[in-house]
């Protein structure tokens, strides 16, 4: 492959201010899985789609001999149908067109994607930095963070005597599921911020700054977060006993919504990215250094609008906004063109990857259309 043209930073948007503490309205458009329409990647880089379809224009590559490795390991490994090579001008045209079906055979005719997910294989990840001899796999979120309130789910439990750790178990599913795909934002992200705001605040005041520490800070002490969130890897339900409690939710479409939840977290983790060589997590590491800004979380997840967790959320989305920067891709794989080992796995994970997102997706409009049913004000 030729040297790069643009990189994955000018493919991206900025991220755009936002704030999740006033309540939630109708939820925002479905973006639609699309085909990819002959999709071919440009010079430097095999493009596949987003799972809301193609954003840009692209340019046929006549260097494409980078590309030959990867689409015999694809053929060989079962991947092509003859689909794949009618009309293909070249191997990245065959490509893209097998890691397009991949994607699209995860999709149904419900399936929506709340994360603006972006998906690329390139050898660059920007214009001043293009490690030879290396392609890497980037996996990126590109919309506004979503939000999952879980105050409705957890009164709907009301006087049910496995409320608390049914709470504390659907939190983990969702917060660790989340993680297997992109950044989220919960109880731990909001902790590790507000002890660093506090620790920065402290050596301000006795440097002899006027900052108002309680003020700034105390009001969203993580200390006061719900308990079954607080204490969730203590509360949560053991193996033994998630039949019984699920038995005891008498609501059906609330004790389905629970099973999609724990169903989703145990297909989450059999999710295999190939593990990277030392010499190309050398390579990324180095190229990292010079990204600009820390990954955008996809979603948060708390009790409700108005407690610690969403108030350091905003504070640390509208850090990232202010600061100008375009936010770097939360998953990023090194490695070499002839490790076609590296890329089968990656290109086997990509189903189970692009289902959790639907996943999400569909628990983030439900806890939406919960919220909105019950028409709460912010401290209702």
């Amino acid at each position: 492959m030729p040297d790069c043209q643009r990189s994955l930073r000018g493919a991206r948007r900025r991220a755009r201010r936002f704030s999740v503490s006033s309540p939630r309205r109708t939820p925002s458009a479905a973006t639609k899985l699309g085909a990819s329409h002959r999709l071919i990647a440009p010079a430097h880089s095999l493009t596949m789609p987003s799972l809301e379809g193609i954003k840009e224009r692209v340019e046929v590559s006549l260097d494409w001999a980078a590309a030959l490795p990867a689409a015999r390991a694809l053929i060989r490994n079962g991947f092509a149908v003859r689909d794949h090579f009618e009309d293909a001008r070249s191997p990245v045209d065959v490509i893209d067109r097998i890691l397009s079906s991949i994607v699209e055979s995860c999709s149904r005719s419900s399936s929506k994607d709340d994360f603006d997910i972006e998906i690329q294989v390139s050898d660059r990840l920007d214009e001043m930095r293009a490690p030879k001899g290396c392609l890497f796999f980037v996996w990126a979120n590109s919309g506004d963070p979503q939000y999952i309130p879980l105050r409705p789910i957890f009164e709907q439990l009301e006087g049910n005597p496995w409320q608390v750790r049914l709470m504390a178990s659907l939190y983990r599913w969702l917060y660790l599921t989340s993680w297997r795909v992109f950044h989220a934002f919960g109880f731990s992200e909001a902790k590790s911020l507000y002890e660093w705001r506090k620790e920065s605040y402290t050596d301000a005041r006795e440097s002899g700054e006027d900052v108002d520490l309680e003020g700034e800070v105390e009001y969203a002490d993580p200390a006061n977060v719900v308990s079954y969130i607080k204490s969730s890897e203590r509360l949560r339900l053991k193996a033994g006993e998630i039949g019984a409690a699920m038995s005891s939710i008498l609501n059906k479409d609330l004790r389905d919504a629970f099973d999609r939840a724990r169903h989703m977290f145990e297909r989450s983790r059999r999710i295999k990215l190939p593990e990277m060589s030392d010499d190309c997590r050398a390579i990324l590491e180095e190229a990292a250094y010079y990204m600009e800004g820390d990954p955008f979380p996809a979603v948060g997840i708390s009790h409700w609008r108005d407690d610690a967790i969403v108030a350091w959320f905003d504070d640390f989305c509208q850090d990232q906004f202010n600061s100008g920067v375009t936010c770097r891709a939360p998953i990023i794989r090194c490695f070499r063109p002839n490790d076609t080992k590296s890329l089968i796995e990656i290109v086997t994970a990509l189903p189970r990857m692009v289902e959790t997102v639907f996943a999400l997706s569909e628990w983030v409009r439900w806890a939406g259309e919960m919220e909105n049913a019950c028409q709460y004000s912010d401290r209702g």
